[in-house]
């Protein structure tokens, strides 16, 4: 065993969360809970939902910049009000609250997605009517909710009944009216939710599309796909059966959407991402463009071009222009995120580039690399104890077939 050296993960602009950013995107579409805002060509602020229930204390906010200028900074600060009786109270700030001292920049046409909750305040959520209060360059901005009957809950924070709960036959008719997708032989229920869920990723909001693939043949396919904490959480269900899997990056070949583990379609096809349709083959192409400009806003904010996760969706790893670099990070809820970056030159300068990585059943990570000597290494790096060891495994030119270096 060899300890490798680190290097600081910062170098991968945040390669191992949520791709960095240039600039909030565009949403074009209106939330359900509208601004108090007195000129909607001006700036509004709006709350993702009309109403929530009790049992979901955090809550997405869009700030929209109509006007012609530039809107800077804008911080995280907000506070919120209940309704009592004809006027709005003020709820009480813990004593312990505080802010990031962050500023954002609004450019104008532009929309910024941020939260707001209860954690700051010492009064519980309970049903009512409260409003969402934030001054953003000396204007006073407002926004109603609600808390009641609702089925945004903590359980189904999107609005949708867990896939493990829906029953064994659950399939179009079953799905009708409830926010899904669906694929029949009769046509498209519902395609405008793709494109909702794609805005909402373009701003990191976290969010969930489900469709399903019922054609009257078979089982109906009813898939998940969750957006949060920065990847695609992709689960599928055909009958008792169910997968899940999670993934990086959405990207198209021009015709079709993917969830892939490359930045963009040609690092997949460097590396031998295994892909996934976002909606069924050739039902796609309406979305092309959207996710296409995604991508180049990914390319050109980060360093990272390849980016696979552990079974569990703790580990991530991923690989960047440089050759010879790799990086692995992890997040879990309730006990943060974390990353190292790694370099192979520091390794035995034997391995000019690494060609692959996957992660393994016992928590391992492989790494495929192509060798000076013009064959292939495998390395197994455990992310617990930062530990690279070679395996002993036979060598192959460099220039040999996927097929000849997946078997060995």
């Amino acid at each position: 065993m060899r300890r490798i050296w680190a290097m600081a993960l910062c170098l991968l602009l945040a390669g191992c969360g949520t791709p960095a950013e240039p600039g909030p995107e565009e949403i074009s579409e209106a939330p359900a809970a509208q601004a108090e805002a007195a000129d909607p060509t001006g700036l509004t602020m709006e709350l993702e939902r009309a109403v929530y229930d009790p049992s979901l204390t955090t809550y997405t906010y869009f700030l929209t910049n109509g006007t012609d200028e530039t809107l800077s900074p804008i911080g995280e600060d907000f506070s919120l009000q209940r309704r009592e009786g004809d006027g709005w109270t003020d709820l009480t700030m813990s004593g312990d609250a505080g802010w990031n001292d962050i500023g954002y920049t609004l450019e104008p046409g532009e929309t910024l997605a941020r939260t707001c909750g209860f954690w700051l305040y010492e009064e519980p959520a309970e049903a009512g009517e409260y409003r969402l209060v934030k001054e953003v360059c000396g204007e006073t901005l407002t926004a109603e909710f609600a808390l009641g009957e609702s089925i945004y809950t903590a359980r189904s924070p999107y609005g949708f009944t867990p896939l493990e709960e829906l029953p064994e036959g659950y399939g179009a008719a079953d799905a009708a009216g409830s926010g899904a997708v669906c694929f029949t032989d009769h046509g498209t229920e519902n395609p405008e939710a793709v494109g909702e869920f794609l805005k909402k990723v373009s701003l990191d909001v976290p969010c969930q599309l489900r469709t399903v693939q019922d054609h009257a043949q078979g089982i109906p396919m009813v898939i998940d796909v969750i957006w949060e904490d920065g990847r695609f959480l992709w689960k599928m269900r055909s009958g008792a059966a169910a997968e899940t899997r999670y993934c990086s990056y959405l990207v198209t070949d021009g015709t079709d959407l993917y969830l892939s583990g490359g930045a963009d379609w040609d690092a997949g096809e460097q590396y031998g991402d295994r892909r996934i349709f976002l909606v069924p083959p050739l039902q796609g192409a309406a979305w092309v463009s959207e996710v296409e400009a995604m991508t180049a806003t990914r390319l050109a904010g980060s360093a990272v071009r390849y980016q696979v996760w552990s079974g569990d969706g703790i580990w991530s790893a991923g690989l960047t222009e440089t050759p010879t670099a790799f990086f692995v990070g992890w997040q879990e809820p309730g006990r943060g995120s974390g990353g190292t970056a790694y370099d192979l030159a520091d390794w035995d300068g034997l391995e000019t580039a690494v060609t692959g990585i996957s992660w393994q059943a016992d928590g391992t990570l492989l790494l495929t690399c192509e060798t000076s000597t013009g064959g292939i290494s495998r390395l197994c790096f455990d992310p617990e104890t930062e530990e690279l060891s070679a395996l002993e495994l036979p060598s192959l030119p460099a220039g040999g077939s996927p097929a000849e270096k997946d078997s060995i």
